[in-house]
């Protein structure tokens, strides 16, 4: 007599509960929402080298320029607001990303660079 235990043939399956998150695209959004209502020369540039960004690490070091930006046009307090946002979506890529790894981002406090 043959019968079904109920752990076999099971596998553990990966389950994105997000698919965006899979994509790098989705950081980048980010980053354009950031600066979206600003018009500036430095905007252009910033939006270049998003372009050549190829990995979370690239954008990490970008946000001191992004957060500069935002309070030349705005106030600090926005800006703080912002940057603090596209941090969390940058750290939540990183923790449920398989091709990247939360310790490839510079550790610590997450203090911005100027």
């Amino acid at each position: 007599m043959f019968f079904k235990l109920p752990w076999f043939g099971k596998r553990r399956q990966e389950n994105f509960h997000d698919t965006q998150v899979l994509e790098l695209d989705f950081l980048v959004d980010e980053f354009h929402d950031a600066m979206a209502d600003i018009k500036d020369p430095v905007r252009t540039r910033l939006h270049a080298a998003l372009i050549s960004c190829q990995t979370p690490k690239d954008l990490w070091f970008l946000r001191g320029k992004l957060f500069n930006l935002i309070s030349k046009h705005h106030c600090e307090s926005e800006a703080h607001q912002r940057v603090g946002r596209l941090d969390h979506k940058l750290r939540f890529f990183v923790s449920h990303h398989p091709d990247y790894s939360p310790e490839e981002l510079p550790s610590g406090p997450m203090a911005l660079l100027h």
